[in-house]
């Protein structure tokens, strides 16, 4: 996303992790490596790929929380057993905070290979 104007949006976000797999499969089959969020945004497959990767910098709960649930689709309460806590406990929490915490490091521009231009993002 270097120079490009973008504001995160934490759903759109999760939904595109949740697909990454599928993007993924599409642009092994036809070469595509860009898609438009409904909000009119265009996403690469490079910048959605090391916004996953940056998951690392994240508590091992939201890292964890965002592989199972999001990039693997696994059901909350399988992704808890797989964690090892209580199948009741509320997975998905980490994982939004985790995206929550990723979305605040792109825009104070704590990720070095993602920038925004924060100024006109706002606006827009």
């Amino acid at each position: 996303m270097q120079g490009t104007i973008v504001k995160i949006d934490l759903s759109v976000l999760r939904e595109l992790l949740r697909n990454l797999q599928a993007f993924e499969s599409l642009h092994e089959t036809d070469g595509i490596d860009t898609i438009t969020d409904p909000q009119g945004q265009e996403w690469s497959l490079w910048d959605l790929q090391y916004l996953y990767g940056c998951r690392r910098l994240l508590s091992a709960r939201q890292k964890e929380a965002i592989e199972l649930c999001l990039y693997r689709n696994i059901k909350e309460r399988e992704a808890a057993r797989i964690m090892g806590i209580q199948e009741t406990s509320p997975v998905a929490i980490y994982a939004n905070n985790g995206l929550k915490r990723l979305i605040v490091l792109a825009h104070s521009g704590e990720l070095p290979k993602f920038r925004l231009d924060l100024a006109m993002a706002e606006a827009g």
